[in-house]
């Protein structure tokens, strides 16, 4: 736990320098601009790093050459940029609530909880089976060409392993450290308890409703993701993000910064190169220029443009290299018939596989296509989980009863006085639907289902605290007793006070199970014997063999290539 407390500083520090050295740097384009809060700096960062590294790894390693160039660019935006603008909130004990106080100590806990998870091994399916690997390929080569032809799952490209890989510190020789989820986990944890701190001294906006469920949500739904280098949760959580800060944006009656919503649309961008799943968070980026007006300020367009371009084409170029698609699976036409591309029936073949395991892998795939979509819809959702049917059937009464409300005069005023949250609504809607019809299993649409959850029994939460004054009056009572019996009961089972001197000083490292040598086309490789997963090492390890895939030159450089 020590080495994971001097990595996540040492990782908050240059995510804070990037993310500010950022808006410093915008705030000359953008004059309508206001206060940007600092959970909203670090993922600004996040992003700006990111972006620098996926560029960076199509030509070089992401190893310590990278991490040299990343701190000399930190120097020299705190030398040129940010003499007068590195500043942190400040805030007295003293204006602070008695149950603001108490709240800060159940923060202060519920952090300790996140990262004694980070420390854990990593407990996520998806990395031993491609996760650690591909960080493993990231930190040893630039971009492979062809590397989907090893196994399929290699050319997942996501920005969330490239991310990972500037941080896992893999030179030093020590181990491949996954402690970047740790730190987003922590970032949004403090940016959900800010709205939980507001609910304590009884201000009773949207927004904090909102941050309060994507708090609960974190230790309820994905407390058991923050040790694993996976996609699924960076998603979830930047939707959730964007979602709540959108909302608040708008709240806030800041529809002419133009600064904060510029970055808002960036996020969207960059979500979907952490996983292409997230593409409908792109119709509020897309409300967000038609409300801030970039159709009438040309220069504010083509600076989202230009940024979003930045954003997505060394994703889409990366994805070229590893598959030979701009998309991988879901782009199944060979444009350009690069000699690495994966063969066009596998890739057709893995989104069918997709599809089918994330709706009904009880059913045999030749069955499942024979059924028709209702059939396959209601046997879906007679095999989930009770927890998952309830949140389903939550979302639709929930829509009625907003509905059902129009009756009452205050709840038409709320609803009209915020029309601009239209597009947060349309826009999570339309994720819930693209969802449902794609891949529809829960760990995949949490982002969107959960803000559904939210978007829906937050506004019936603040008019009902302000019709019912007991209730305004108990309510912060109420949200802090029940953030400690919900935090505390659904990580009570993953604690091990036993296990935690195991952990104290250094996190787990990645598991290592057997091998055994297979074979391909003109070359031989490790791969893993009697199980699906081949972890961090041995290095480079595949699945198993195939005989058609072949080296393309002497080095795994020079990727790997399809033959019939």
């Amino acid at each position: 736990m020590l080495i994971s407390v001097v990595i996540l500083l040492y990782t908050f520090l240059i995510l804070y320098i990037y993310g500010q050295g950022l808006v410093a740097l915008f705030e000359r384009i953008f004059t309508k601009s206001s206060q940007i809060p600092l959970p909203f700096i670090l993922i600004i960062g996040l992003m700006t790093v990111t972006t620098l590294a996926s560029i960076a790894s199509i030509f070089i390693r992401i190893n310590w050459e990278f991490q040299a160039f990343l701190l000399l660019g930190a120097l020299a935006l705190v030398l040129l940029v940010l003499r007068r603008k590195v500043s942190l909130p400040k805030a007295s004990l003293r204006q602070f609530s008695l149950l603001q106080k108490v709240g800060l100590v159940f923060c202060g806990l519920s952090m300790l909880l996140l990262l004694y998870a980070a420390t854990l091994a990593p407990s996520n399916p998806d990395t031993g089976i491609y996760h650690a690997q591909a960080i493993h390929w990231i930190e040893s080569y630039p971009a492979v060409p062809g590397l989907a032809n090893l196994h399929e799952r290699l050319g997942y490209d996501s920005s969330w392993l490239v991310a990972t890989a500037i941080f896992s510190f893999s030179y030093l020789k020590v181990q491949s450290f996954h402690l970047l989820a740790a730190a987003f986990f922590l970032i949004l944890a403090g940016y959900g308890y800010q709205g939980i701190h507001e609910l304590l001294g009884k201000k009773y906006r949207l927004s904090n409703f909102l941050k309060l469920g994507f708090f609960l949500s974190i230790f309820i739904f994905q407390f058991d993701q923050i040790s694993s280098p996976g996609t699924d949760s960076p998603t979830t959580l930047l939707i959730w993000f964007i979602v709540a800060q959108t909302i608040q944006f708008f709240e806030e009656g800041q529809a002419a910064d133009e600064l904060q919503g510029f970055f808002l649309i960036l996020l969207g961008f960059y979500c979907i190169t952490i996983k292409i799943s997230s593409a409908p968070i792109l119709l509020l980026a897309l409300g967000l220029m038609l409300v801030l007006r970039y159709f009438k300020n040309s220069r504010a367009l083509w600076t989202a443009v230009i940024g979003a371009f930045v954003v997505l084409i060394p994703f889409v170029v990366r994805n070229f290299i590893l598959t030979g698609y701009p998309v991988f699976p879901g782009f199944p036409i060979n444009l350009f018939h690069f000699d690495w591309a994966f063969p066009v029936s596998s890739v057709k073949a893995e989104s069918s596989v997709i599809h089918w395991f994330a709706t009904l892998h009880g059913v045999q795939i030749e069955r499942f296509y024979t059924m028709s979509l209702r059939a396959q819809l209601t046997q879906w959702y007679g095999s989930l989980l009770p927890r998952y049917k309830a949140i389903l059937l939550f979302i639709g009464a929930a829509a009625l009863l907003n509905i059902v409300l129009c009756v009452f005069k205050k709840w038409r005023t709320l609803i009209r006085n915020n029309w601009k949250f239209v597009i947060v609504y349309l826009t999570v809607i339309a994720g819930c639907v693209f969802w449902l019809l794609s891949a529809p299993a829960f760990r995949f649409g949490f982002g969107f289902i959960l803000a559904a959850v939210f978007l829906l029994g937050a506004p019936v939460c603040v008019f009902l605290v302000e019709k019912i004054d007991l209730l305004a009056r108990v309510t912060p009572w109420l949200v802090l007793l029940g953030c400690i019996a919900l935090v505390g009961l659904n990580v009570k089972p993953y604690v091990k006070i036993a296990k935690v001197p195991d952990t104290l000083v250094m996190p787990a490292a990645y598991p290592t199970w057997s091998s055994e040598p297979c074979g391909f086309g003109n070359f031989k490789l490790l791969c893993q014997a009697g199980y699906d997963s081949c972890w961090y090492s041995p290095f480079p390890c595949a699945i198993q063999g195939n005989e058609h895939v072949m080296m393309r030159g002497k080095d795994y450089r020079d990727g790997f290539r399809n033959v019939p």
